[in-house]
């Protein structure tokens, strides 16, 4: 039986993935498609209210969006799992700037795991390190709400929206799920035409603050997109003086000297990280997560550090750093990229998804498999702070006392990692050349 597309989208980042699905018999409900004839603008069919932004001074109803929304440790742990070990696999190799949104790999994998049965669901959920996908998209849902912040200081939205083929029916399980847990918005389309590509296009763009503006491909055969984008912009605890940047060498990962604009921090209050061949720091941001740095020690490889097993969660995931003061000279930088990650998923133990015989009945009864999965991400980072975003796109066919003075100076390839609150990552990445 020929067998349409699903495409799902992420992050900004943002995750695309595409689904062949084939012309079997119509099930539960039947998406409408309430504007046909203005294409290029579609409506959604759900009416999806994003989590309630509280303020950075509003501590008590903080802390009851904490309290209604508990995430439990064998998620946070399946999610820093899966984070580290797909990350070890993309930036150990290659001598170019990397920069990978985990997170939003994990939502647009989870909200296809809801519509997937049989082996095609146990080697999913194996990967996302869960063992139920409705615990697992329970607590998608609590990590949302938990994550959801938008006021002066920081942002951090996620978004997922589902695009569907006119007339292609899918189950009213699987929409409820993707409505109420992944606050997923659907959008009945023709994917024959380029209108489609054109509208989800505009769609990641106005979730990512017109960051990302991808030209999305469609094909006839296409029957389910699921874009999930992730905007992050974080301001800095302790902001770098533009007045005190200056102009200096960075020896990339090819040997070469660039001259670029680096940022300065002294006799700051830093934590200090040391450990078997890297140091590192942690510049914290207002109300949201903290900014990683990791600094190879002279002649040590990045890719030689992350081949060793474990060694990337054992970087990232560290809270026994030293307090004491510290210079530090950062570069500023600010670049995209690109990722294609099906091969990656295979190789983690997502195989039958990409298949034939793919089992994605939860989800619709027409025979489904994913085609190829996709990301773009931007970072960038300044005297201010962060702003970086992603989109994913599925297609199926405490300090110690100071102890003296560190210096720090990122002159040279280095590791970065954008860690919310929870110790999950969000982003990822290699600077190779700031320039």
């Amino acid at each position: 039986m020929m067998r349409k597309q699903l495409w799902c989208s992420a992050a900004v980042g943002f995750l695309a993935a595409a689904l062949l699905a084939g012309c079997g018999q119509k099930t539960d409900a039947e998406v409408p498609s309430e504007n046909k004839t203005e294409k290029t603008n579609p409506v959604s069919v759900t009416q999806v209210k994003e989590p309630e932004a509280v303020s950075a001074e509003d501590f008590e109803r903080r802390s009851q969006v904490r309290e209604n929304n508990p995430v439990s440790g064998e998620f946070v742990s399946a999610a820093q799992a899966f984070s580290y070990d797909s990350a070890a696999r993309l930036l150990a190799e290659g001598t170019e700037n990397r920069n990978y949104s985990p997170l939003s790999l994990y939502y647009a994998l989870a909200l296809a795991a809801q519509g997937a049965e049989g082996k095609t669901e146990e080697e999913m959920l194996a990967v996302l390190g869960m063992m139920d996908k409705a615990e697992l998209a329970a607590q998608c849902g609590n990590l949302y709400r938990l994550l959801y912040t938008d006021h002066e200081y920081s942002r951090l939205k996620l978004a997922n929206s589902l695009w569907t083929q006119q007339g292609v029916a899918f189950k009213d399980g699987f929409l409820k799920t993707a409505q109420d847990d992944f606050y997923a918005s659907v959008f009945p389309v023709d994917f024959a035409g380029p209108e489609a590509g054109i509208a989800m296009g505009q769609w990641i763009s106005q979730n990512t603050g017109g960051i990302l503006s991808p030209q999305m491909e469609t094909s006839p055969r296409d029957v389910l997109v699921i874009i999930n984008t992730v905007y992050f912009n974080g301001q800095w605890i302790n902001r770098f003086e533009e007045s005190s940047n200056t102009e200096g060498s960075f020896t990339t990962a090819e040997n070469e000297e660039v001259k670029c604009e680096y940022m300065h921090l002294k006799n700051a209050s830093q934590t200090y990280y040391e450990g078997d061949g890297y140091s590192g720091t942690e510049l914290w941001m207002k109300d949201n997560g903290s900014l990683m740095l990791i600094l190879p020690d002279e002649g040590v490889e990045i890719g030689e550090l992350i081949r060793q097993e474990g060694k990337l969660e054992e970087m990232f995931s560290r809270r026994d750093g030293q307090g004491g003061l510290m210079d530090l000279s950062l570069p500023k930088f600010r670049f995209g990229d690109s990722l294609e990650l099906a091969d990656m998923l295979r190789d983690m133990g997502v195989k039958e998804a990409f298949e034939e015989q793919a089992d994605f009945s939860a989800m619709s009864d027409e025979p489904a498999f994913i085609s190829r999965i996709k990301q773009e991400t931007h970072i960038g980072v300044n005297e201010d702070g962060v702003e970086a975003v992603a989109y994913t796109e599925i297609a199926m066919a405490g300090a110690g006392l100071p102890e003296g003075r560190h210096v720090l100076d990122f002159n040279r390839p280095f590791l970065f990692g954008i860690i919310s609150d929870q110790g999950i990552p969000l982003f990822l990445g290699v600077c190779n050349n700031p320039q």
